[in-house]
């Protein structure tokens, strides 16, 4: 194990007790039998040296059902005393300024979801279809740590960062925090997970949107120029969690059947911390060059897409190109791309355990394999041929 994982799993240990210690004091300040029936369950599972049992008891019992339950932001509505006592001065204030009374009736909409970029990604299907839904009279603001996501978005009113949520920034009638939901959901795709919850609705287009601007499109046309040649964008993902990373092998097989023809470029997208085994000519190293919107029109540009289940995937899924997608423990089916057109291909392997993350139960700590092998990313016969009959090499 290295020191990297070391201390990410003492940190997320770290984290848990934290969050225990939370629960436990909501739990002693609104049910006091409750909280000391708890205490004794948790006692005896320990002087048992029953651990299973102790930390299904913690998680089950204390941490999934009161685990967030303080509300995120505290609405900045003024009380009908204070309207009463200014009748009159609020009353003329509104008289001059329509505009603002225009503004203030339109309904305000605040989605919270903090990240990771390819969850806030996933996210821009509902937030256009909430603006549908209202005829375009409604303000909405997303508050996330991604707000690059939102660049240039039409339907988006502001983006605010998280921490900007306690300072009262607007008063809102509307706001849903979809952090956790499709967590809870795990089942479900996260845009009807987000959907659900936000819009009550499934029957909307969910292709997944960002917005390039001309000088982006210019940008990536000079840079097509100079690949000289048709070009896969290929993210090979490196993740922290050993049941994510595909084995390198399979992607020796996969890339080389992209390139055996000697006619078709890869281009290795991602940040600096992914792969790209660059060996020859045909293998061009584009890491960390572009925005996500310049990504998106790199991809729409090229003869498809092939990664795993990250970031970059999910912007291929802004396209219309073919896409084929490695997925170990997350399912295909609570990923893929739901847009209506272009060709998709889920890469999976042919194991019982397949899709091992959508059987866990809240919090997920992190990294964790059922078999204790992770042979998930290794498990994946006939790759060769399976990529070049599906780009059509």
């Amino acid at each position: 194990m290295t020191d990297k994982s070391i201390t990410m799993r003492w940190t997320t240990w770290v984290y848990l007790v934290l969050v225990s210690i939370r629960c436990l004091f909501v739990v002693w300040r609104s049910d006091r039998p409750r909280y000391r029936a708890l205490m004794r369950s948790l006692h005896m599972a320990l002087s048992a040296g029953a651990r299973g049992d102790f930390f299904k008891l913690l998680l089950e019992q204390l941490v999934i059902p009161n685990y967030r339950l303080k509300a995120n932001i505290q609405l900045g509505r003024p009380s009908l005393t204070v309207y009463r006592k200014f009748f009159e001065l609020i009353q003329s204030v509104e008289s001059r300024d329509a505009p603002a009374l225009q503004e203030r009736n339109k309904p305000r909409y605040l989605l919270i979801r903090d990240g990771a970029m390819g969850d806030v990604l996933m996210l821009t299907p509902v937030v256009h279809a909430l603006h549908t839904a209202h005829a375009g009279d409604v303000s909405i603001d997303v508050a996330t740590h991604a707000a690059v996501v939102f660049d240039h978005n039409p339907y988006v009113n502001q983006v605010l960062s998280p921490k900007q949520l306690a300072r009262g920034v607007r008063t809102y009638d509307v706001v849903v925090d979809l952090n956790g939901v499709y967590e809870r959901m795990p089942n479900t795709h996260p845009v009807n997970a987000y959907a659900k919850v936000v819009l009550g609705a499934a029957d909307f287009d969910k292709k997944l949107e960002l917005y390039p601007t001309p000088a982006d499109v210019t940008l990536i046309d000079e840079v097509v120029q100079k690949i000289g040649a048709p070009y896969v964008v290929v993210h090979q993902f490196s993740h922290d969690w050993p049941n994510r990373t595909i084995a390198s092998e399979v992607w020796a097989q996969a890339l080389n059947a992209i390139t055996a023809s000697g006619t078709m470029k890869v281009v290795y997208v991602g940040t600096s911390q992914d792969l790209a085994p660059v060996r020859d000519a045909q293998h061009l190293d584009h890491r960390a060059r572009y925005t996500l919107q310049q990504l998106s029109v790199l991809i729409a540009k090229s003869q498809g897409f092939i990664g795993g289940d990250s970031g970059p995937s999910h912007v291929a899924a802004t396209t219309d190109v073919p896409m084929a997608v490695f997925y170990t423990c997350a399912h295909h089916e609570a990923r893929m791309p739901l847009r209506a057109g272009g060709r998709f291909l889920p890469i999976f392997p042919q194991l019982d355990c397949y899709g091992c993350l959508t059987r866990r139960t809240l919090p997920r700590l992190g990294y964790f394999c059922e078999r204790g092998d992770s042979a998930c990313v290794n498990s994946f016969d006939g790759i060769g041929l399976t990529v070049r009959d599906f780009f059509k090499l």
